[in-house]
């Protein structure tokens, strides 16, 4: 393959994934709100210091993703996120490791 060959398969690379990119649906202002206070409820409780949570809402579904070191703090944080107005349910993907 040639360098202008190459150039023309880069830009027509870059050009698909900007449209994709446009093309993708906007998160609601809603769903931002909601991902917002959870984060903030978790940032504030001391609770979850030694916790790694992620946060990510879809149409007032949250999904929580990443670790606590104990099955109490992943109930609590489940208990958290469904205590927020606006959320429909929580999908809980949150694993325990332990402390060693």
């Amino acid at each position: 393959m040639d360098a202008q060959t190459g150039f023309f398969l880069f830009l027509a690379v870059v050009v698909v994934a900007v449209v994709l990119t446009r093309l993708r649906p906007a998160r609601k202002a809603s769903e931002l709100a909601i991902t917002a206070a959870i984060n903030s409820a978790i940032l504030g409780d001391f609770r979850f210091n030694t916790s790694q949570i992620d946060v990510k809402t879809f149409d007032g579904v949250v999904i929580l993703g990443g670790f606590t070191r104990e099955h109490e703090q992943m109930a609590q944080v489940v208990a958290l996120a469904s205590a927020i107005p606006g959320v429909k349910s929580v999908d809980n993907r949150i694993s325990v490791r332990s402390g060693h």
